[in-house]
């Protein structure tokens, strides 16, 4: 929230609101969906020992989309930080 506040001009949201009523939705949504596709997935690709893999490639792919929007937010500081202009 400072990081994106600090990379626009003022009056402007970062995130827009309505985004921030129904993505924790959406995204619960899909978390569900993906979390019940996964043993399923796990027991067709099943073909010796893919279960490593999959759980490796599962946590990773959870970790780095939930930090998605947190990342944007400070990467747009970054760049107004060393640029010195905010966006509109």
């Amino acid at each position: 929230m400072v990081a994106g506040s600090a990379a626009v001009k003022p009056g402007v949201d970062f995130e827009e609101p309505i985004a921030m009523i129904f993505g924790p939705l959406i995204y619960g949504l899909f978390a569900n969906i993906f979390y019940t596709l996964g043993p399923i997935i796990d027991v067709v690709a099943y073909r010796g020992s893919p279960r490593v893999k999959l759980f490796k490639a599962g946590l990773i792919f959870s970790l780095v989309l939930t930090a998605l929007p947190g990342l944007w937010a400070v990467t747009a500081w970054l760049i107004t930080v060393f640029t010195g202009q905010k966006w509109d």
